[in-house]
């Protein structure tokens, strides 16, 4: 740790609010997947260590400071909504105002209009200096208590998830006003899951993390399939409903490497999906701003192997 790495982290974390913290994350994959390549062909973790899962698109900085800045952003754009006076509309001021739904309409019809749950929205549009001062600032921290978990208290667990779920939980009570679990309709159903719903989940976690613990092991390299899985966010920004699988793939790479079997790592993908599913619906729905699904269920589900389970086999 040095000033230097934590200049780069403060350029890491400012970098994911201009570009979006998801974007940055997707980079994350790109960057892994040519750091699993070269760890395998030459032994080096370069690419891995400082670039992929360092201060420019590790997760607990670049996706962290993304996070955080477009919270941030979304407090100004609610600001904005509540003190407006006028706004270039046809319809009068005061009647539009006075429907919140009305409101976020025409809002989000403007350029600098933030939803701060959005991790994907690139907050360049805002041309808010503090935001992109947010994210540089959450970037430092991130790595700063990456650190602490990882190289001072040693904890056996994926840390960067860890600092993650960390900072979305600091970053919700921090800028959001939905609190921790949401703000739910009295009419919605919080976990409304079917068993078909469920069986279909249940399949393809286990199925990817299967194929995942064979690549693992195959390569040596825990992150191989948590890359590939970042690399296709990249199909949410077509309008697509795609899967989001970074949690199944890492905790089925943590499986497979750290238990050395292919069937464990497929069962803990089952698990990690199905986790998934009830922490999203917890902590991420009908929210201000973004609590990570992937990141809890990572951090949980790592613990559970790395802590646990790894140390008595």
């Amino acid at each position: 740790m040095s000033l230097v790495t934590i200049l780069a982290a403060f350029g890491g974390g400012v970098f994911g609010a201009l570009i979006g913290g998801t974007t940055a994350f997707i980079f994350t994959g790109f960057l892994g997947l040519a750091g699993a390549a070269t760890a395998v062909a030459s032994g080096s973790t370069l690419i891995l260590d400082s670039v992929a899962f360092g201060p420019f698109f590790g997760p607990h900085v670049a996706f962290v400071g993304g996070v955080a800045a477009a919270a941030y952003a979304g407090k100004i754009s609610k600001k904005r909504l509540e003190n407006a006076e006028f706004l270039d509309n046809p319809v009068n001021a005061e009647t539009v105002l006075g429907d919140h739904q009305e409101k976020e309409k025409i809002f989000a019809e403007d350029d600098r209009h933030v939803d701060g749950a959005d991790a994907t929205v690139p907050l360049f549009k805002t041309t808010e200096p503090m935001v992109l001062i947010v994210g540089g600032i959450f970037g430092v921290l991130g790595l700063l208590v990456e650190y602490l978990y990882d190289t001072i208290l040693g904890i056996p667990i994926d840390t960067p998830a860890l600092t993650v779920a960390t900072f979305a939980i600091i970053t919700r009570y921090g800028f959001g006003t939905s609190g921790l679990t949401g703000l739910f309709p009295s009419n919605e159903k919080r976990f409304p899951f079917s068993g078909k719903m469920m069986l279909f989940n249940m399949i393809w976690g286990f199925a990817l993390a299967g194929v995942v613990g064979y690549s693992a092991l195959a390569l040596g390299v825990d992150n191989i399939g948590f890359s590939v899985s970042a690399i296709s966010l990249i199909f949410l920004y077509f309008g697509l409903k795609f899967p989001v699988s970074h949690h199944v793939s890492i905790v089925a790479g943590h499986a497979a490497i750290a238990l050395g079997s292919p069937w464990l790592a497929a069962i803990f993908g089952l698990f990690a999906v199905l986790t998934g599913e009830y922490v999203e619906r917890l902590v991420n729905t009908h929210v201000d701003t973004h609590v990570d699904m992937p990141g809890i269920t990572i951090a949980f589900w790592s613990f559970i192997i790395l802590g646990i389970i790894a140390p008595l086999m």
